[in-house]
């Protein structure tokens, strides 16, 4: 009975091969997102599942009252902590601290932005990394790299003793490589400094500074047989103890709890300045995502199934004449839709391997997951793809196996929801709106990306070619460039303007205590203003210097004179700053605020300053006229100075354009787009068919009556048309909303007018138009006595 069943479904299929093929489509590309989901929920409980000790190992969070008596929970806690724990309580057996950071490295002619992480030695102890060649980073000055980041800076020879150079840490001992970990880990760095590197007059403060708990993170591994509880009770007197007498600025105190590490992923709540793990909202998210688009296919696969009706009654009346039971129908229907799901999970497997490439899928989605060898998620594909076509095709099978003989003789299949509007109209609806919102969104998230790359920063960025030094002398280079007829001026800076920003420093109006904000501070010399078109409000330019020590004479910009209350601009200059409280510098002068950080955030407090050492990057100011040349002209300089390392110049432009655009991101969002607006367009297609079918005995009737196709194609068309614009009618205030939620989180922002609306809901009327006018358009050409004879 299976088999005939079975046959008779297949041969149903390809007999309408058209609707077949838009069938499977629809359900394949509801799939493709729910299967990129389900890979990305199991590599989410997969964090961190190679330590040894997962039961054991816990991290201590930081739960702060604020004066408004909110709490808030932090991942972070103080760097004292981690000592405390290990000393006064002999049932923690190990503890390490983790203090994040990144910052520009330079080896082997290469410089490279890293993220790193500064350990205590227990880290090696708590956590399962292994090393694949070398020791661990223990002494000061000593290192642990990634594979990746060892075969970045030195290919295929052994890293181990070589030697990596930072602004800050200093030259860098490489002691060890790690081996690939077999599973992701929230733990995301490129290296591991040994924490007995900092010695900084900050961190030295930091280490007995209970106050401070937004810096790094603690660990613990309990002994054998002790549970969370015995942690969990001792934390909070611990938390009361350390924090009496401390005077907070912002807040009210805080409190300390424990997290294991083996629920530490997918977290179930947001913490504030959090590491890598995902978290549920983001999975729930991601599942959201991809059930709604699989819910668009279903909409699509009971439109197209009840456009099919009439044909379908004949063989229903049939049937029930020949003694058919009404189960046997609904089981005929259902084996075709789920027959159809799993050619639709072929087709999504497929469509998964053209996208699995794509860098914003394997960074957020399914890189590092192991999957396709793993038979329990083949088994978890397949139920998931059945039930989706069993899903999907239970309303159509109730519907067609209902019919009775009158029913199939009088047509009268349509189902109401409310009033007029029928249960297929409603789906449709609910499709174009969902597209129309996700067309409006995305929209306003590629124009704000857009925009990002394109403003007005403040300072000059045309014609200014970027060169990263990797180590090469500035002014060797600078003096070479410019002796170039192309090149007017040459500036050295420490980074790149429009992107994270410079290294923050603490800046004190007095050595001891006073006012103190915390500014990036940028290296550079005294040509950056006339080259980047900066404005001196007052005082003078830092001095031109052939010294490589770091010069006294800083410039700061106009936030941070308001910050640190210096007064007017022309009052600060001459004024003595401290930097870090060890460090005296003078105002020299006062420039103009310009964005020197991403649009994200507003201007921040700006310290310039000379420092030859820390200089990472060069910016040639090229003649107009004919850059190329130019840019030619600076790399032939470059090859001959340099002849071991490329030529990396990039245009300022085509850096900022390529730093804030996230092609990638929209590229894929653009996909799914493209998958919805696809899916309705089929299911609307499949709701003109099947209302032009009952209507063929009315369009032949008024043909002979002498109605014009125009006026034919107008009468089929409006009651669709209606639904597009109820459609419209949800949608454009939501993905206004949406879109304005979504802009408010960067602090320059584009607008959202009537211009980017009215463009969206024309695209959809367009397409749907189109859509329905292909269809009514084949309708109203039939020939009357065909369309008669049909009836």
């Amino acid at each position: 009975m299976l088999r005939n069943i079975f046959n008779t479904a297949f041969r149903n299929l390809w007999k309408h091969k058209l609707f077949s093929f838009i069938n499977v489509f629809g359900l394949a590309s509801g799939m493709l997102v729910c299967l990129l989901a389900m890979i990305g929920i199991k590599g989410a409980f997969e964090y961190d599942s190679f330590h040894p000790n997962p039961d054991r190992t816990y991290r201590i969070l930081t739960d702060v009252t604020t004066q408004t008596n909110d709490e808030q929970g932090y991942a972070t806690s103080p760097m004292p902590l981690a000592d405390a724990l290990k000393k006064q309580y002999p049932f923690v057996e190990e503890a390490t601290r983790v203090v994040r950071n990144y910052g520009d490295f330079t080896a082997n002619r290469k410089q490279l932005p890293l993220i790193f992480s500064s350990v205590d030695p227990g880290f090696f102890r708590i956590f399962g990394f292994t090393l694949a060649k070398g020791q661990a980073a223990i002494a000061p000055q000593s290192v642990v790299l990634t594979p990746k980041t060892a075969e970045r800076f030195f290919g295929t020879a052994n890293p181990v003793g070589k030697r990596i150079d930072h602004t800050q840490l200093g030259a860098l001992t490489v002691s060890g490589v790690l081996a690939e970990p077999p599973a992701k880990t929230h733990l995301d760095f490129d290296m591991l400094v040994s924490i007995a590197t900092l010695t900084g007059s900050d961190w030295v403060r930091s280490q007995t500074n209970w106050g401070q708990y937004t810096q790094g993170y603690t660990y613990v591994l309990l002994k054998p047989g002790i549970s969370a509880p015995t942690l969990d009770e001792i934390l909070p007197s611990l938390a009361a103890r350390v924090t009496k007498g401390i005077r907070f600025t912002s807040e009210k105190g805080y409190t300390f709890r424990s997290q294991s590490l083996s629920q530490l992923t997918p977290a179930s709540e947001e913490l504030m300045l959090g590491t890598y793990e995902p978290t549920i909202g983001k999975l729930i998210t991601e599942m959201a995502v991809g059930l709604l688009t699989l819910l668009l296919a279903t909409f699509n696969y009971i439109n197209l199934t009840l456009a099919r009706s009439l044909s379908r009654a004949r063989e229903v009346g049939i049937r029930k004449v020949s003694g058919a039971l009404r189960w046997q129908l609904m089981g005929q229907f259902m084996a075709e839709s789920a027959f159809l799901s799993i050619l639709g999970l072929g087709l999504a497997y497929g469509m998964l391997q053209l996208v699995k490439p794509m860098p914003f899928v394997q960074q957020w989605l399914i890189g590092g997951v192991e999957w396709e060898q793993d038979i329990r998620v083949w088994l978890v594909f397949i139920t998931f793809s059945l039930v989706t076509g069993l899903l999907a095709g239970i309303l159509p099978a109730r519907i067609l196996s209902g019919f009775q003989p009158a029913q199939v003789l009088r047509s009268q299949t349509g189902i109401r929801v409310f009033r007029s509007i029928t249960l297929r109209k409603s789906l449709i609806v609910a499709q174009f709106a969902i597209s129309l919102f996700s067309m409006i969104t995305l929209l306003g998230m590629a124009r704000q990306q857009h925009y990002m790359g394109t403003a007005d920063y403040g300072f000059q960025r045309d014609n200014i070619l970027t060169i990263p030094l990797n180590g090469f002398p500035a002014n060797r280079l600078a003096t070479s460039l410019n002796q170039l007829a192309g090149v007017e001026r040459v500036t050295a800076t420490a980074a790149l303007f429009g992107d994270h920003g410079g290294d923050w420093r603490m800046i004190y109006r007095q050595r001891t205590g006073g006012d103190s904000v915390v500014t990036d501070v940028f290296a550079t010399d005294s040509h950056l203003l006339p080259t980047l078109g900066l404005t001196l409000l007052a005082g003078q330019n830092i001095l031109a210097s052939v010294s490589d020590s770091a010069s006294r004479l800083v410039l700061l910009n106009e936030e941070a004179v308001r910050t640190l209350r210096l007064g007017e601009p022309g009052a600060a200059v001459g004024q003595t700053l401290w930097l870090n409280d060890s460090i005296d510098v003078q105002v020299a002068g006062v420039v103009k605020d310009f964005q020197f950080t991403t649009l994200v955030w507003k201007i921040r407090p700006l310290m310039l300053r000379y420092q030859p050492t820390h200089f990472r990057y060069l910016n040639v100011k090229v003649a107009t006229g004919n850059p190329e040349a130019a840019k030619a002209d600076i790399a032939r300089i470059w090859k001959k100075l340099n002849p071991y390392e490329p030529f990396a110049g990039v245009w300022y432009n085509d850096f900022l354009s390529d730093r804030h655009s996230h092609t990638d991101d929209i590229s894929f969002m653009g996909l799914l787009l493209g998958l919805a607006i696809s899916i309705a367009c089929l299911g609307l297609l499949g709701m003109v068919t099947y209302t032009t079918q009952l209507r063929t005995k009315e369009v032949g009737i008024r043909k002979i009556m002498g109605a014009r196709i125009d006026q034919i194609i107008w009468l089929l068309s409006w009651d669709f048309l209606k639904l597009l614009l109820l459609a419209g009618a949800i949608a454009l205030p939501l993905g206004y909303l949406a879109t304005r939620f979504f802009l408010m989180t960067f602090a320059y922002h584009i607008s959202v007018g009537m211009g980017m609306l009215s463009l969206c809901f024309g695209t959809m009327l367009l397409l749907g138009g189109l859509t329905i006018g292909w269809r009514t358009y084949r309708t109203a050409l039939t020939n009357p006595t065909d369309s008669l004879r049909s009836e």
